[in-house]
């Protein structure tokens, strides 16, 4: 190639240089939107909703998922009295509810309504006892109506509640399940739920129960017993959900060294 064809070359490639960068400038000027990162809108080059790096110093969180709701069962006890029990699966691990909102549709009487509360990457089983109706009910479904989002900051392991001694028994007139929960932990809880579920031999839910213990000090175990009004012949084992609400501050009576806040609002 002669030097006169290099020459135009290198002149070609600096001038097509020189416009291209002056098209991005006024481009970026007065077309390229700036980030706001507080305007609950995603522009400029966030990253996410008023979040990103790069344009707002700010690491953008992982989408929060939806709870989900399965294994919805009604199970009737006595004239117009039911137990009900709905799994909820939390699949956020950073993320828990400290109020659920939801309603339980009974076909033909109505809804009722109630609240609970998860913990970050829970299945936890809702169970309601003693359900009245004007009349006889064959099912029930849950709804989520709100959830309100909070992030909990609590090593693993932290709190560990365990249930010991558990033992299911069937008499002649009424079955019941015994066990003592131990508070393997540092801090004091004002109310700790135990949950009993009972399985069938193909792992059916065939009935829940419920109870409180208020009071559950570090270190130190409590002893529960939830009774049924009639005998569970059926009964091939039975699972006890512990759980407290760690979101709830004045749950926590005392810890062993300084009081922590847990939570962060989402």
């Amino acid at each position: 190639m002669e030097a006169r064809a290099k020459k135009q070359l290198i002149i070609g490639a600096i001038f097509v240089l020189l416009i291209g960068g002056a098209v991005y400038g006024l481009a970026d000027r007065f077309f390229i939107i700036e980030a706001t990162c507080f305007d609950n809108i995603q522009n400029g080059k966030e990253e996410g909703v008023d979040c990103g790096t790069l344009a707002c110093g700010i690491v953008c969180q992982e989408p929060v998922q939806p709870l989900q709701v399965s294994d919805e069962k009604l199970f009737r006890i006595g004239p117009g009295s039911y137990d009900f029990v709905a799994k909820l699966v939390n699949s956020n691990t950073s993320y828990g509810a400290p109020e659920i909102m939801y309603s339980i549709a009974l076909p033909g009487e109505g809804t009722k309504t109630g609240m609970t509360y998860i913990l970050p990457g829970q299945t936890k089983y809702v169970v309601l006892t003693s359900l009245r109706t004007a009349g006889e009910v064959g099912s029930a479904g849950l709804r989520v109506n709100s959830v309100q989002w909070e992030k909990l900051d609590m090593p693993s392991g932290e709190v560990n509640l365990i249930n010991r001694r558990g033992n299911f028994g069937n008499a002649e007139a009424e079955s019941s399940y015994e066990g003592v929960v131990f508070n393997d932990s540092n801090y004091d809880f004002d109310k700790v739920e135990v949950s009993v579920i009972l399985f069938d031999a193909s792992n059916a839910v065939i009935g829940v129960n419920r109870t409180e213990i208020r009071t559950l000090l570090a270190k130190t175990e409590r002893s529960f017993k939830v009774v049924w009004p009639f005998p569970q012949p059926l009964v091939s084992r039975a699972d006890v959900q512990i759980s407290t609400n760690l979101f709830e501050n004045s749950n926590f009576i005392k810890s062993y060294g300084t009081q922590e806040r847990f939570q962060e609002f989402y």
